[in-house]
């Protein structure tokens, strides 16, 4: 199966109040029109950022575990990425036995990323690392890497969600035509504006994330 790499956007959205079950962002998330497959590469993919962002700020852990154990591999995948961004460290073994047994690669992939994220299970880690799927064993190098490291990598994309942009500006970069100015956070956590630099020196902005 092709991977599928997709820019990471960030979203502007209201507090929930009062969902449901049925009207939650993960069940909205699932019953999207144009689910994280490959042949839905550039279709349909504002709306999964919009409620992978949505999923993520509702802070839903109940059915966030819950959905670990979901039918579609796609709740998995999303569930699992959100649980290691909320650093919700009750979840690891759940993480662990999916990135062991789970028959869907992008499920493995969004498991070991959390566990990279919570800096936990390294065994299940190290054991992911020598996977035959190329993109879990990326992911997993990646993810041993952040278990070293002392920062709070979960608490960085948390406050990255929580700020977000707005949805008009979501695909607002085009090939030919100037880089939109926007604003971030540096992995070190330094601020950066691409006008600071735009025009002074070569840049390169990569932003790469399986999605699922």
């Amino acid at each position: 199966m092709n991977r599928m790499i997709v820019a990471s956007v960030s979203l502007l959205l209201l507090p929930s109040v009062g969902w449901t079950q049925q009207d939650s962002p993960l069940e909205r998330y699932r019953r999207l029109e144009f689910p994280a497959k490959d042949e839905n590469f550039s279709k349909g993919w504002q709306e999964r950022v919009a409620l992978e962002y949505e999923i993520i700020n509702a802070a839903n852990l109940k059915e966030l575990r819950a959905a670990l154990r979901d039918r579609d591999p796609f709740v998995r995948a999303i569930a699992a990425r959100a649980i290691g961004i909320l650093g919700d460290k009750a979840s690891a073994d759940a993480l662990a036995e999916l990135v062991k047994s789970d028959k869907e690669y992008l499920v493995r992939i969004r498991a070991v990323e959390s566990l990279g994220y919570l800096k936990l299970k390294l065994n299940a880690i190290q054991a992911a690392v020598k996977e035959q799927d190329g993109g879990v064993s990326w992911v997993a190098k990646l993810a041993a890497e952040q278990v070293k490291i002392e920062t709070d990598f979960a608490k960085q994309l948390r406050d990255a969600y929580a700020a977000g942009i707005k949805r008009a500006d979501m695909g607002a970069a085009k090939v030919g035509l100037p880089a939109p100015d926007f604003a971030a956070v540096t992995s070190d956590g330094k601020p950066f504006r691409l006008l600071t630099i735009l025009g002074k020196k070569p840049i390169a902005i990569y932003f790469a994330a399986y999605d699922g």
